[in-house]
């Protein structure tokens, strides 16, 4: 039989069977965990993975966890637009326990900067066409002793 881990507040784990669907698990997590009701919960890994069990309710917990395996109790707060969902283990003091975890976190819930250079602007996209099209019709001029010109009868 597997189980996971589940490490939340002040540094503290508890044992889960992932056995169910996720639903059933994460209900399972918020009351065994002492969680508030309208927080959505997820859980992530060493390595700051999220696993999106909320996005797959109905699926068994066993296709997005391992057993004998260590996850962290994570808050997602949904982003709206262009901005990303917020993720907050859920661990007093994490910067004690997982400083790595919680800058990977972090990072994940930043916005996304996207530059544009020259290159990849329409400007850029308009320039490479022009150029294309202008070293096309700088071709050398033919020479008329050896290219056929029009049949003389």
């Amino acid at each position: 039989m597997s189980f996971v881990i589940v490490k939340y507040g002040d540094n503290q784990q508890k044992i889960f069977n992932p056995l169910c669907s996720n639903l059933v698990l994460l209900e399972c997590i918020r009351r065994n965990c002492k969680c508030d009701k309208g927080v959505m919960l997820d859980l992530t890994d060493a390595e700051g993975n999220v696993k999106h069990l909320n996005e797959n309710l109905q699926s068994y917990a066993t296709n997005y966890l391992q057993g004998r395996t260590t996850y962290w109790l994570i808050k997602v707060e949904k982003g709206t637009g262009d901005n990303p969902n917020k993720y907050t283990l859920l661990l007093d003091d994490p910067e004690v326990h997982v400083p790595d975890l919680l800058q990977r976190l972090e990072n994940l819930s930043k916005p996304v900067v996207r530059t544009i250079t020259r290159k990849d602007s329409k400007w850029g996209v308009l320039s490479k066409k022009l150029n294309r099209k202008a070293s096309t019709s700088k071709r050398p001029p033919s020479n008329p002793s050896t290219s056929p010109g029009p049949k003389k009868k």
